[in-house]
């Protein structure tokens, strides 16, 4: 490859990673707002819909329960927003011309980290929810749901998989180091 299209891909690179980390200083404001909309508007309809599944519906849905619920599903979003932190923090290093650091590594493990937290938030949100919602029901008609779905093993997976290839680009920042100082 010749030195001018390296240097034509080194700034596409910049450009698109300046977009990109664009796009998750965005969702780390949204995805919040999102969810607070979400539990704001919801009415007692979708959230039986949403929730109950054919099961005892709730009767009503009092303020104090959607702020509890609201409280809830904003804990369950941390791990998505630190993980934008660390995907935003990595799309600057990328456009900034750094490719391959230290720093680097630490965004591509902090992400991969922040998909296996919310994996597991998920698996504990889901049941919490659900009683949660479903504690107002007389009893015999309170619900706990417990399950694992495609997206939650697909969180696991790939944070277990980005982590594993930080610690490989780790690995090799390293021999690339030593390899400079190397006489």
């Amino acid at each position: 490859m010749t030195m001018k299209s390296q240097e034509a891909n080194r700034q596409r690179i910049g450009r698109i990673s300046r977009r990109f980390a664009g796009v998750c200083s965005a969702l780390m404001v949204g995805a919040p707002v999102l969810v607070a909309v979400y539990w704001l508007t919801l009415d007692l309809a979708e959230l039986n819909a949403a929730w109950m599944e054919g099961v005892a519906g709730v009767t009503s849905f009092p303020p104090w329960l959607r702020g509890v619920c609201l409280a809830l599903s904003l804990v369950l979003a941390w791990p998505l927003v630190l993980g934008l932190v660390h995907l935003r923090r990595l799309f600057r290093l990328y456009a900034a011309g750094a490719m391959f650091g230290e720093r680097n590594v630490a965004a591509l493990r902090g992400f991969g980290l922040s998909l296996a937290l919310f994996a597991v938030g998920q698996l504990i949100y889901t049941p919490i929810m659900a009683l949660t919602i479903s504690s107002g029901n007389p009893p015999g008609q309170r619900v706990i749901s417990v399950g694992i779905d495609a997206g939650m093993a697909l969180a696991a997976v790939a944070g277990g998989v980005l982590m594993v290839i930080a610690w490989v680009m780790d690995e090799a920042r390293k021999i690339d180091e030593d390899q400079q100082f190397t006489v």
